[in-house]
């Protein structure tokens, strides 16, 4: 595990005493290494790109879950696009929008303005991680090889693009930006690019 400096982020929203969130703030540990030096060549590195594309600029303009929830992001995305009017962005890995994946279609059908990012890396790297720390490094169903989210997208009436290429993502990441209903962006990762935990 790597070292970092604590950090108190303010959310913005109340909680049940009525007090600010930044009242009672959690602490979280950023071990986020330096950015590297990116390149055309350059596999697309999925801890620096996504935070370039994807800034978190405003209160109320990031949700996420506790515990790392495999499955929660898709469906939650939907529940937050049919709450507001507002485009909304699903952050998701590959693993855990098979979970729930069927929730696009819910999107499609109510033509909700939501855009899907899948980030796929192959597998559970989150379980990767996991297993090369505990030694257990030969687990078996942790690898997603052939997983083809266009077409899935696609067999349930959702527009869709892949992108492999580092010079494509600034493209792929407009057009699925700009979309009217929903749209799903699949972006192949490496799935070598280092430890999560």
């Amino acid at each position: 595990m790597r070292t970092g400096q604590y950090h108190r982020h303010s959310y913005g929203t109340q909680g049940r005493s009525g007090r600010s969130d930044s009242d009672n703030a959690p602490i979280t540990k950023s071990i986020r290494p330096q950015a590297p030096q990116v390149s055309a060549a350059t596999p697309i590195p999925i801890e620096y790109t996504i935070q370039r594309f994807l800034p978190i600029t405003q209160t109320g303009g990031f949700y996420t879950m506790a515990s790392g929830g495999l499955g929660y992001g898709l469906p939650a995305a939907v529940g937050v696009a049919l709450a507001t009017s507002k485009r909304v962005i699903c952050l998701v890995g590959d693993g855990s929008s098979m979970y729930s994946i069927q929730a696009l279609w819910t999107a499609v059908q109510s033509n909700l303005p939501l855009t899907v990012i899948v980030l796929n890396n192959f597998g559970y790297g989150a379980m990767r991680s996991f297993s090369k720390i505990t030694g257990s490094e030969a687990i078996p169903g942790i690898d997603l090889p052939a997983i083809d989210f266009v077409k899935l997208a696609e067999g349930m009436g959702c527009p869709a693009a892949r992108v492999s290429q580092h010079e494509q993502l600034a493209e792929a990441m407009r057009t699925a930006l700009a979309a009217s209903g929903s749209y799903l962006l699949e972006i192949i990762v490496d799935p070598d690019t280092g430890a999560i935990y």
